[in-house]
């Protein structure tokens, strides 16, 4: 008797849900303090205030999918640097708790103007991420092959 064998599902990876995580934590942060710190009545107010809103969430949402796409590049591409790539998620979260955290806490009126400045350094934080995971990578692609970089050339 001959059974026909199903195809199994394919498996998850758990690193791919880790190096994903902080950067969606951080993201879902800085969407909760900025709606705690937005006037509604002003957004609602018209199709203008309505499109700023808008451009404001992807304005600051756009570190967050970069480090996205650094995790799920690094998890797909440069495994060796996962490391490195869970690291840089993990500092971006904590520079967005304590950026957003000194928002919230300053007695100053212009502070919230920070969450326009603040993707800047996130955006940094993400490429530095990416630079030094897919360097370690390469390192320990190196490593693993067994090649001598120091070795004399023939003459």
């Amino acid at each position: 008797m001959v059974t026909a064998s199903r195809p199994s599902a394919p498996r998850r990876d758990p690193l791919s849900a880790l190096l994903v995580a902080p950067p969606v934590l951080g993201a879902v942060a800085t969407l909760v303090t900025s709606a705690s710190l937005t006037s509604w009545d002003l957004v609602t107010d018209g199709v203008g205030a309505v499109l700023f809103a808008l451009a404001f969430v992807g304005w600051s949402m756009l570190p967050f999918a970069a480090a996205v796409a650094v995790g799920r590049s690094v998890h797909r591409y440069w495994r060796g640097g996962s490391p490195v790539a869970f690291v840089g998620g993990v500092v971006l979260v904590a520079l967005t708790v304590w950026v957003l955290w000194d928002i919230v806490t300053s007695e100053s009126s212009t502070a919230v103007i920070g969450l326009l400045f603040v993707p800047f350094a996130q955006a940094a934080v993400a490429g530095l991420t990416m630079a030094g995971a897919v360097g370690v990578a390469t390192l320990r692609r190196r490593g693993a092959s067994g090649a001598d970089t120091t070795a004399e050339p023939d003459s």
